[in-house]
């Protein structure tokens, strides 16, 4: 959970997102709906998304440039990160309140 927001992922990898002044009850990413998300962290106003292919996904407040997307823009969708080389994938996320962490292969 982070400050202000939760997230879960359901065992048929479909995310959840609830709080932050949007919504109370838990919402379904529907922009996902066809990505099967296996691992979600939630830092103080954002949240990262880990598929099953190892591809990350970050969405919340980006102000501080933590969204990983080359730039300080929010984004209430989740949005790939690209700055990941491509052989490589993720496989674990963590979230502290202003930075995340990522271990690949």
């Amino acid at each position: 959970a982070g400050k202000a927001h939760s997230a879960a992922v359901t065992s048929e990898g479909e995310l959840f997102t609830w709080g932050m002044n949007l919504s109370l009850d838990p919402k379904l990413e529907s922009s996902l709906l066809h990505t099967k998300i296996v691992d979600v962290a939630c830092g103080e106003y954002y949240t990262m998304v880990l598929d099953e292919a190892g591809r990350l996904y970050s969405l919340g407040r980006g102000k501080t440039g933590v969204l990983g997307l080359a730039s300080t823009t929010s984004t209430a969708y989740p949005i790939l990160v690209e700055g990941i080389p491509s052989d490589e994938k993720v496989v674990s996320v963590s979230c502290g309140s202003k930075h995340v962490s990522c271990i690949t292969e």
